[in-house]
């Protein structure tokens, strides 16, 4: 768990386990598992029965939040209009009994100010295969691959429950037949947790924006003392004083290679890499202490996805303040779509806003004249949220609410209010889009 959260996560779970002694709080803890666990194969089931489904209906995910599940619905009309389908043939569910000795899965949760955290990391088994007819023009399969799946859950630090509309605090009873305090109905399966954003192998930040020393030292470690061990072996064989000095001039020949290369790597890391990142954090953590970054690499993940797959600009205005008709445009045969790179770059405020801007990369998989080519699309964005937005996921993060009269906003008419016309102003809640540029990575 991040050392940012630690603190607080030890208050939370001093709170809500009610000071229960060790093996008690350790039967709290697998219930939790079990819960965050079963949730997460319901995930896998509704995701499968929508895919294999010929139906295409609204709301047709009860286990996500409306980010992920809009993903899901963008996707599947984008392969009805080019022609296809697409078939789980088979997703394997997350096992909750862990083997001896076995590192997956394994669960995680943390605290981001506002709302409960759960990641489970799990090994990741399946085969989505996509059809023109009864022709297979392309399958995306995985098998024990590392994936995560993140849950969300509005829930203050002292276990208290808050209120999609008006953020207040209560317990569950308090939610029965609506908030008790601003007299908003809503359903109790909203304050539930739900999936929010899923990771497949290569889309963890850690993996995706590394060139990471380990990627590169280990293999040349491999290479040096293969090496090193061969100039040995000749010159004890040739048994001369020249060729037993050999060996140590290896050495320093790939001493002198390795100090160059790691230079050359920390360089890059620091202009666009994993340091780069880590110094944007400094940055943001000093003004939001309860800054997830994995939180936020989910949200925006959503929102490429969605941009991906949209057809009009409209169908991105809840998320981007910018015009995105050409991006869209570009992307008008894209099937699938992973990110694989996320940097943050730059961060700023000024007396209203939070500026951060973030390079991303992304694999498409896109279907053109009859077949499915892979290309990859290198981004930088430039996000815009408020000043007072200090928590890393909104408070509604189940419904969305107008804030003019109080009814439920929907991503599928653009986050506008169907009885007043008010707009939804993400900003005031979460990261926007205020600008982006096509790079070459």
């Amino acid at each position: 768990m991040a050392n940012h959260f630690k603190e607080d996560w030890d208050q939370f779970k001093k709170v809500t386990t009610h000071f229960l002694n060790e093996k008690q709080y350790s039967a709290t803890c697998q219930i939790w598992n079990k819960d965050m666990t079963d949730l997460v194969n319901d995930y896998k089931q509704e995701e499968t029965a929508w895919y294999n489904s010929s139906q295409i209906t609204e709301n047709g995910f009860m286990t996500t939040t409306q980010n992920l599940w809009y993903t899901h619905y963008l996707n599947k009309r984008r392969l009805m209009t080019l022609g296809l389908t697409a078939h789980y043939d088979y997703i394997k569910p997350t096992a909750y009994v862990k083997e001896e000795n076995q590192s997956y899965p394994y669960w995680d949760y943390s605290h981001d100010g506002k709302n409960l955290i759960c990641k489970i990391s799990d090994k990741v088994n399946y085969r989505k295969a996509f059809y023109e007819r009864n022709r297979c023009v392309w399958s995306d399969e995985r098998r024990k691959s590392p994936g995560e799946y993140y849950i969300i859950q509005s829930r203050s630090m002292n276990g208290n429950y808050i209120c999609p509309s008006c953020g207040w605090e209560g317990a569950l009873e308090c939610f029965v037949d609506g908030c008790d305090y601003c007299q908003t109905k809503f359903h109790i399966e909203d304050l539930k947790q739900k999936v929010s954003s899923v990771y497949h192998p290569g889309d963890w930040t850690q993996h995706r924006d590394g060139f990471t020393l380990h990627k590169h030292f280990v293999p040349m470690y491999v290479a040096l003392v293969i090496i090193v061990f061969a100039l040995l072996a000749v010159g004890i064989n040739a048994g001369s004083a020249m060729m037993m000095l050999s060996p140590l001039l290896g050495i320093g020949v790939m001493v002198a290679f390795l100090m160059i290369f790691i230079g050359k790597k920390s360089r890059e890391s620091m202009a666009g890499g994993p340091a780069k990142t880590n110094q944007t954090l400094g940055k943001i953590r000093s003004v939001d202490s309860h800054f997830s970054l994995e939180t936020l690499i989910g949200n925006l993940s959503n929102k490429l996805l969605s941009i991906c797959y949209a057809n009009s600009a409209k169908e991105t205005e809840p998320f981007a303040v910018c015009d995105m008709t050409a991006l869209i445009s570009g992307y008008r045969t894209v099937i699938d779509c992973k990110l694989l790179e996320c940097v943050l770059m730059d961060y700023r405020t000024d007396s209203n806003f939070q500026h951060l801007q973030v390079n991303v990369g992304m694999l498409l998989a896109k279907y053109e004249n009859g077949t499915v080519r892979q290309d990859k699309s290198y981004l930088t964005l430039n996000l815009v949220k408020s000043i007072h937005a200090l928590t890393q996921s909104i408070s509604d993060v189940n419904v969305y609410r107008c804030n003019s009269c109080g009814a439920s906003l929907s991503l599928l008419n653009g986050g506008r209010c169907e009885y007043c016309g008010q707009g939804l102003d993400l900003k005031q809640y979460d990261w926007v889009i205020e600008g982006y540029q096509n790079r070459i990575s």
